[in-house]
């Protein structure tokens, strides 16, 4: 339910938004629905986690019982819902939707007609809320517009435009902001200490959190695989379809960096344009013989990664596609 490596309190970027939410309940002024929405790893679920905490006096990721990890049991609470994608019985992994029966049977047959257990009322969570299916958005909407007494609505989302505008409209919003950079590079600092995680932070499009866990996966290691994947597509030394066949184990991973790559390039080529281009080593990028070119071989490549990143999930063959994409780079793109 909404799992974290680890449960994060401290996340000072969010204490404005806590202390309106906070100020909202304890006027019991809330709103029956709210739509928390930003970025992945700027804190969305821990925000979530810790509304419902302060609503029902509950530690929603407390656990309880046996004191190895494996055989612990997360504890439940009558009055708090957490809808999101079930496991596949099968194959146990998580599916890519919520459908409308898990909508259906919760919301509407059983959890908002029991009675609260609390003073606090009832709270259901729905995450994320961009991956329930037309069906399953458009049953909520029966509760969003004639909401049962006592229950508020939570739903987390990293893109508003993901989701039907009129279930948007029936919620109010929540913007999680990405932090400044020196505060969340403090923050990550405190985290891990010692280590320089500009780059990572970077990556993430400034999302302390997502940046954390990509150094607790060893993400630098896995860049650095892609880059000398690249400079020897660029020598011809290695094929498109060898690196495809490496890439496509996790896709989505791969092209979001092969698109940060490429946004570096045209930056590099826009300084090039003008002159030579300090590198963060204190060396200098010498300018591109035809840097327009590179620019504009840089624009195709990333308009092709997002439109390939869009249909990852729609059963196209990854490895066939990367491969085809990664064509331009074999003896040096632009």
């Amino acid at each position: 339910m909404l799992k974290q490596d680890k449960k994060i309190d401290n996340l000072p970027w969010l204490a404005e938004t806590k202390a309106q939410l906070g100020g909202l309940l304890e006027a019991g002024r809330c709103p029956h629905a709210l739509l928390l929405h930003g970025r992945a790893g700027t804190g969305r679920r821990q925000l979530a986690l810790w509304f419902a905490e302060q609503m029902l006096g509950f530690d929603p990721l407390r656990v309880v019982g046996a004191a190895a990890a494996e055989d612990a049991e997360e504890a439940t609470h009558p009055d708090l819902c957490v809808i999101q994608p079930l496991a596949d019985k099968k194959t146990r992994k998580l599916k890519k939707s919520i459908g409308i029966d898990q909508i259906r049977e919760t919301l509407i047959s059983e959890f908002l007609q029991l009675t609260s257990h609390g003073n606090a009322g009832r709270l259901v969570l729905i995450w994320p809320a961009e991956s329930m299916t037309l069906d399953a958005a458009n049953c909520l909407l029966k509760s969003l517009e004639e909401p049962p007494s006592g229950v508020i609505l939570v739903l987390i989302t990293e893109s508003i435009r993901k989701l039907p505008a009129t279930v948007v409209s029936r919620c109010q919003r929540v913007r999680v902001a990405i932090p400044a950079r020196e505060e969340a590079l403090n923050w990550l600092q405190a985290e891990v200490p010692g280590a320089d995680l500009g780059n990572l932070l970077d990556f993430a499009g400034g999302a302390p959190l997502a940046a954390l866990d990509l150094h607790r996966s060893d993400f630098a290691d896995t860049a650095s695989q892609y880059a000398q994947d690249l400079q020897g597509l660029e020598r011809r030394q290695l094929s498109p379809v060898e690196v495809a066949g490496r890439w496509q184990k996790n896709a989505d991973l791969a092209l979001r960096w092969l698109d940060w790559r490429l946004s570096r390039r045209v930056r590099d080529s826009l300084g090039g344009m003008s002159g030579a281009a300090v590198n963060k080593t204190g060396g200098h990028h010498m300018p591109s013989p035809d840097p327009q070119r590179t620019i504009h071989a840089c624009f195709r490549q990333m308009a092709q990664i997002r439109e390939l990143r869009r249909l990852l999930n729609g059963g196209i063959n990854a490895e066939l596609n990367i491969a085809g994409l990664l064509m331009d780079w074999y003896g040096g793109l632009g």
